[in-house]
């Protein structure tokens, strides 16, 4: 009888020993960002596909659309015009070729992921207007853009994007449409950024109101009080009130373009997205609830781009606190900027490692390719 308590503890001791075990480790991901800017003929993209592939990366993030504009043929907005040079009249020219069919006809012959990236909420950039003819956002549909605390139009700078409204039902469907157009292509899955509210306007605005003072600055950068969201949030004057409603929309974005990817590409296809590596800051500036984005299945993975080098440990620790290790293993890739010291650079992609994340994104392909050619920065990564 003697037996039976030992025979117990042996079929208790597998429980005992992977009680505290590290979740199943998936593989691991090594994603690179490339702009919009790095590509302009099709040799540029099969080029940038080969050099990715070879460097070792597992997936691209592949920008197509940057402020309303696109890089593929789109039926509801023009072409972009950055492909034809630097002339904003361009804007609706057709190029004659398919960026985004390219990258993922090569993306498939090397066996690398394809992302289409795309900067969701930027709906225009740049201080000439395009062309009325082009139909594009900033001259057709003016309501659709965020409107300041003074009830002027959000307008943009040289550098700077003015944003589309998420809590406009008809901005939602426009997204949602071009969701759907990407989806069609053989691409893993829908990469998303500028996913918020402009929270650093205020750093550019003097551009636009050189003799405003401080103050002023801060009400023409604090959005979006348009007639839509003034009738959806009635005679509220709470501040909490107001940051949940715009949080919200912006969260109801993301869960509009992941229903539309997973319908059209499937389960196994990624929806993820770039946001700030202080996920506190995000979510009181910016409105981005990117943790809880994770936590529900919202996103499958979370990018946050941790640029900061001084700062980046302690975010990298708080990103794990936040997410779990399981959150971490499954849906953490660190965002890495690539511009700085290549030690420094392999040193983060190490921290990320030890932290059992996902896996890491480096930002981007122009800091290790010069005309195609990998640098030396390139070459110690590798």
């Amino acid at each position: 009888m003697k037996t039976r308590p030992l025979l117990f503890l042996l079929l208790l001791l597998p429980v005992v020993l992977f009680a505290g075990a590290r979740p199943p480790r998936q593989p691991e991901v090594r994603a690179i960002w490339v702009t919009r800017f790095d590509y302009k003929t099709p040799l540029d993209v099969s080029s940038i596909v080969v050099n990715c592939a070879k460097a070792g990366f597992t997936d691209i993030f592949f920008q197509v659309r940057g402020n309303g504009t696109a890089f593929y043929p789109s039926q509801v907005e023009p072409w972009a015009f950055e492909l034809h040079g630097k002339d904003v009249a361009n804007t609706g020219k057709d190029p004659g070729w398919d960026p985004l069919q390219m990258a993922a006809g090569w993306a498939k012959r090397y066996n690398i992921r394809l992302h289409a990236y795309i900067n969701v909420l930027p709906g225009w950039r740049g201080k000439v207007d395009p062309p009325r003819a082009a139909g594009q956002l900033w001259t057709a549909h003016p309501d659709w853009f965020m409107v300041d605390s003074t009830g002027a139009r959000m307008r943009p700078t040289s550098a700077w994007y003015s944003f589309l409204n998420p809590a406009h039902p008809a901005v939602r469907s426009h997204l949602s449409q071009i969701a759907a157009e990407l989806a069609r292509y053989d691409i893993a899955g829908l990469h998303l950024d500028y996913i918020r509210f402009p929270y650093d306007y205020k750093d550019v605005a003097r551009e636009i109101y050189p003799r405003a003072s401080s103050a002023e600055i801060m009400a023409h950068s604090t959005f979006s009080f348009d007639p839509v969201s003034r009738r959806a949030m009635g005679s509220s004057t709470s501040r909490k009130q107001w940051d949940a409603f715009r949080r919200n929309a912006v969260s109801q974005v993301v869960s509009d373009l992941r229903g539309v990817l997973k319908a059209s590409r499937g389960p196994q296809a990624v929806l993820s997205a770039s946001v700030m590596a202080d996920f506190s800051a995000g979510y009181t500036q910016a409105f981005q609830d990117s943790s809880q984005w994770a936590k529900t299945g919202s996103v499958d993975w979370l990018v946050p781009m941790n640029y900061n080098a001084s700062l980046y440990d302690e975010r990298l620790i708080n990103m794990k606190r936040v997410l779990g290790r399981r959150g971490a293993a499954n849906q953490l890739v660190v965002g890495i900027n690539c511009e700085g010291d290549a030690r420094e650079i392999r040193r983060q992609i190490a921290a990320a490692r030890e932290a059992g994340c996902r896996g890491f994104a480096l930002f981007a392909y122009s800091h290790l390719f010069e005309n195609h050619q990998p640098t030396s920065k390139a070459t110690l990564l590798k």
